[in-house]
């Protein structure tokens, strides 16, 4: 086995008990003044003030707002995780991290941002986003996570990946009727917060 995977599969083995965590997704290239920077800001200061905590890829853009914003919750453990990767061009670890782990294997780091979440916000992104998106995707598709909750938030950015989800790959049949029903597509705060109350 490779030593890089195999020291990042000993991290990820030694990762502490994280309960009632929600995972963020998103751009790391939008400035802290975005429109979807803000709302992921506020958006995880709820949730940790709904007793969950916040992990992100521990990078800049949507990643940073995450954890600033858990980070700035009142809270009596561990509110703000960072797994990040070490890239060739390096992405520096936020300022807003409690807990983090630098991975050199995309895959393992993956993992890690999924394995531990009992729900998922995906925040506009690229193509890492969408690759983390369509993991998820197929992970509830086979039910190794079966009930999670799934938000794309950012109705206008969105819609055409549910677009093309419904008119391509439904209409084709290369996915199952029901399997367009997977994800919520919102720009409700308070909706994705509620249903987080009832996990």
């Amino acid at each position: 086995m490779d030593k890089k995977i195999s020291q990042d599969l000993e991290k990820f083995a030694n990762i502490p008990d994280l309960k009632k965590t929600v995972t963020f997704f998103g751009s790391a290239r939008l400035e802290k003044d975005d429109f979807y920077c803000q709302q992921a800001k506020i958006l995880a200061k709820k949730c940790v003030e709904n007793d969950f905590c916040v992990i992100s890829g521990g990078g800049g853009g949507i990643m940073r707002a995450a954890n600033e914003g858990a980070f700035n919750a009142n809270a009596n453990s561990i509110k703000s995780i960072g797994f990040n990767i070490l890239l060739p061009h390096e992405q520096r670890l936020n300022d807003f991290i409690e807990y983090s782990i630098t991975f050199e294997s995309l895959a393992i780091r993956k993992m890690a941002l999924i394995e531990k979440s009992l729900a998922f916000v995906i925040f506009p992104g690229g193509f890492g986003t969408l690759d983390e998106l369509c993991e998820v995707l197929v992970l509830k598709q086979l039910e190794f996570k079966k009930n999670v909750p799934i938000f794309l938030f950012g109705s206008e950015f969105w819609r055409g990946f549910d677009e093309f989800v419904r008119n391509s790959l439904l209409k084709q049949g290369v996915i199952s009727q029901g399997d367009e029903l997977k994800y919520k597509i919102t720009d409700d705060l308070d909706l994705i917060i509620n249903t987080l109350k009832e996990l």
